[in-house]
């Protein structure tokens, strides 16, 4: 039973980490990167691991702490398998564009990320692109995904 709890714990810890190292006020390093995107990775792999036990586990103890440990394991093999990242972060789809003299909500003070591709060009206030993170975007043929 230690075992197949400690790797359920194991697992919630994989998953988590990816998501704690993106919030805003953790400062990055590559090395902490590099460590959450092995845990993503890893997490998978460990939670098919952990449900096994726990459901032998389950299968020979038929007790409610060794049902419980089942419970959070298949819970952990369902969220590993889905980018939660994906969902904090969603990237915005569908954004209107409009010329700068257009635009009112622009200030002079305003970061921009500038793309120009062809001759044409467009312009991303880093203000907007800090909700989101990324935009899915089309400049004429050419698809963009500016990120902040």
């Amino acid at each position: 039973m230690k075992l197949a709890l400690a790797a359920t714990l194991l697992c919630v810890v994989l998953i988590v980490a990816p998501l704690l190292v993106a919030l805003p006020p953790v400062r990055q390093t590559p090395a902490m990167l590099a460590a959450a995107r092995a845990a993503g990775a890893l997490a998978p792999f460990l939670s098919a691991v952990a449900a096994i036990l726990a459901a032998w586990r389950l299968w020979r103890a038929r007790t409610w702490r060794a049902a419980a440990v089942l419970c959070l394991a298949a819970l952990c093999a369902v969220l590993s398998r889905i980018h939660l990242l994906e969902w904090v972060f969603a990237g915005a789809r569908g954004a209107e564009t409009a010329s700068m003299a257009a635009f009112h909500d622009i200030r002079d003070s305003d970061m921009v990320l500038g793309v120009v591709i062809e001759g044409r060009s467009r312009a991303y206030p880093v203000r907007y692109l800090a909700y989101h993170h990324m935009l899915n975007d089309r400049l004429g043929s050419t698809a963009l995904l500016p990120t902040y």
